[in-house]
């Protein structure tokens, strides 16, 4: 009796699940897997490509008119702003080159994505964050904040790109950096 009623619960289980997942697909507000994977990817490139030093390939993460803000905690004023690619290329050419940056790798750790479609080519998505910085002479790493990244992605030529991104950092302040 034991294995004819795990069979009946798996069946109907696996009607249910068959049943879900065509009415999933069927919502035009769903995010399809694909989707979904492609902007879980450039979140993760977004962390590779500032921390291992690759610019371009950073900046090109982003539409040309992409908005992106880092806010420290408590504060109105974000401490980065930029809202064009060229922007962007300069802001973070200066970040990786100053004081933050020279005492250590900074490594970069994003996880509990929530993910919204708001239309046909446009998704919402908050990412908790986790910074570190791994000292050049090998020492202890050490955590430099934590917060939330709140996203707007565009499907654009193709592939998802950020349209924004907001940083609410929770710490107050950062090493060698001055807020506004």
């Amino acid at each position: 009796m034991g294995s004819k009623w795990f069979v009946t619960l798996l069946s109907s289980v696996m009607l249910c699940s068959c049943g879900q997942s065509e009415i999933a697909s069927s919502n035009p507000m769903s995010i399809s897997s694909e989707d979904h994977a492609e902007i879980i990817n450039l979140i993760s490139e977004y962390a590779y490509t500032f921390d291992e030093d690759r610019i371009e390939e950073f900046v090109d993460l982003f539409t040309e008119d992409a908005e992106t803000y880092l806010y420290l905690a408590g504060s109105d004023t974000p401490i980065v702003k930029t809202s064009s690619s060229a922007e962007r290329l300069t802001e973070v050419q200066a970040g990786r080159s100053g004081p933050i940056n020279q005492l250590g790798m900074p490594r970069h750790f994003q996880s509990n994505t929530i993910l919204k479609r708001i239309s046909a080519n446009r998704v919402s998505g908050r990412t908790m964050v986790l910074a570190t910085q791994q000292p050049y002479d090998g020492t202890e790493a050490r955590i430099l904040f934590s917060g939330v990244y709140e996203d707007e992605f565009v499907l654009s030529d193709g592939r998802w790109r950020f349209a924004l991104r907001r940083g609410l950092l929770d710490a107050s302040s950062l090493p060698g950096v001055e807020s506004n």
